[in-house]
């Protein structure tokens, strides 16, 4: 099985970098295989100034992504706590095991139990609070749209001036991250 050389999550898997620049740059396309089962996690630290509650420990692994940078999946488990997540991308997930209670932190603060077999969608720019009793695991699909130099530098000088909350590290960094990686490929 090949890993990616970059998660959403935050990590990088140096290990992999030249056959999945291979893989990324290849003229034709190619299938990337990854199973949920795997045990080779990588650490995936959540951002500290979001942990509300207890040590939650998160570790992650990148099954497959796009030579495009706009997709990605990947497997991410983690222990006990509660945390803040703000979404700086799409992301899809199905629970495989565990439960985890998701409070969205809007006008609504709708309160939504995942337990394994569950799926849901968290829209970019939605910010939740994870509530993890003891231990839950989940296969995630993300999408990151790419947006106009433009669009960026609006949205950079709102966040020096306060006007929208800054996105921190975790799985929403992810499009600094993605454009990293491509940059270190000779992509960007």
């Amino acid at each position: 099985m090949e890993k990616t050389i970059h998660s959403p999550f935050g990590f990088s898997d140096g290990s992999s970098l030249l056959s999945a620049a291979h893989r990324i740059s290849s003229n034709s396309p190619v299938i990337q295989t990854g199973s949920v089962q795997q045990q080779d996690l990588h650490p995936a630290p959540i951002n500290p100034e979001w942990i509300l509650e207890g040590n939650p420990i998160a570790r992650a692994s990148t099954l497959a992504i796009a030579a495009d940078q706009t997709l990605s999946c990947a497997v991410w488990e983690c222990h006990a706590g509660r945390f803040k997540w703000i979404y700086g991308l799409d992301e899809i997930v199905q629970i495989l095991e565990g439960e985890v209670v998701i409070e969205e932190q809007n006008e609504g603060r709708k309160v939504h139990t995942l337990r394994a077999g569950d799926t849901a969608f968290f829209p970019d720019g939605l910010t939740t609070h994870w509530t993890v009793t003891k231990y839950v695991k989940k296969f995630a699909i993300h999408r990151n749209i790419r947006r106009s130099i433009a669009w960026r530098a609006r949205r950079k000088l709102r966040h020096l001036f306060g006007l929208i909350p800054k996105v921190g590290m975790g799985c929403y960094g992810a499009l600094t991250q993605m454009e990293t990686a491509a940059a270190a490929l000779g992509m960007a």
